[in-house]
């Protein structure tokens, strides 16, 4: 027997047409929903220029510090030097007075002094440390000269006593040299500058 496919309710079609809208129109809205798109972006926004101020602030941190302790250093520097200076020029009187005649009568073996050179003010910038530049060093003369510090101890060796140089203008026959190690510390103490020295003597 010949079968015929039922009949088609009516409004059955427009209702599963409805329905196949409706999901397509709520599946599209959840798709195409951009509701909080703008508040994360605003979060990831925030969060890459804290970063970016933080590390402004830490490079400049660092600046500040690097240029600080490079200030020190130059200071430090020159207050050992200008120490030096000191010692140089006022070698037999004020604060760098370390040429005195204990130092003298006590012998190049024995002979060392230690000084301090103050700015205009009087306050201290530089320890300075002399002994005689010899070249008769043994292992004894750190413990003569204990209150030395290791640099002020440790001098190049040349003869103390020599004739004055060539082209100085001081007679051979009559004059003669010695020579010093004089060592500057900056008054932190964390530059040391050594340098040699001689000054002419009568010979006797």
């Amino acid at each position: 027997m010949r079968r015929y496919p039922e009949p088609i309710q009516p409004g059955c079609g427009a209702g599963i047409y409805k329905m196949e809208k409706d999901m397509q129109k709520k599946h599209s809205g959840l798709i195409n929903n951009e509701d909080g798109f703008v508040l994360g972006g605003a979060i990831l926004i925030s969060a890459i220029l804290i970063l970016a101020g933080v590390l402004a602030l830490w490079t400049s941190t660092t600046e500040v510090q690097v240029v600080r302790n490079e200030g020190l250093m130059i200071r430090e520097f020159y207050d050992a030097e200008a120490g030096i200076i000191d010692a140089l020029v006022n070698y037999n009187n004020g604060s760098t007075d370390w040429l005195t005649n204990d130092f003298l009568i006590v012998g190049p073996t024995q002979a060392h002094n230690i000084v301090t050179s103050n700015d205009e003010n009087g306050q201290p910038i530089s320890e300075i440390q002399v002994r005689c530049i010899r070249e008769d060093y043994s292992d004894d003369d750190s413990a003569i000269a204990a209150d030395l510090s290791v640099a002020a101890n440790t001098l190049p060796q040349q003869s103390h006593i020599s004739p004055p140089p060539a082209g100085s203008g001081y007679s051979l026959r009559y004059f003669e040299i010695r020579r010093y190690g004089i060592t500057g510390k900056s008054n932190d103490g964390n530059t040391t500058i050594q340098v040699g020295a001689w000054k002419v003597f009568n010979r006797f």
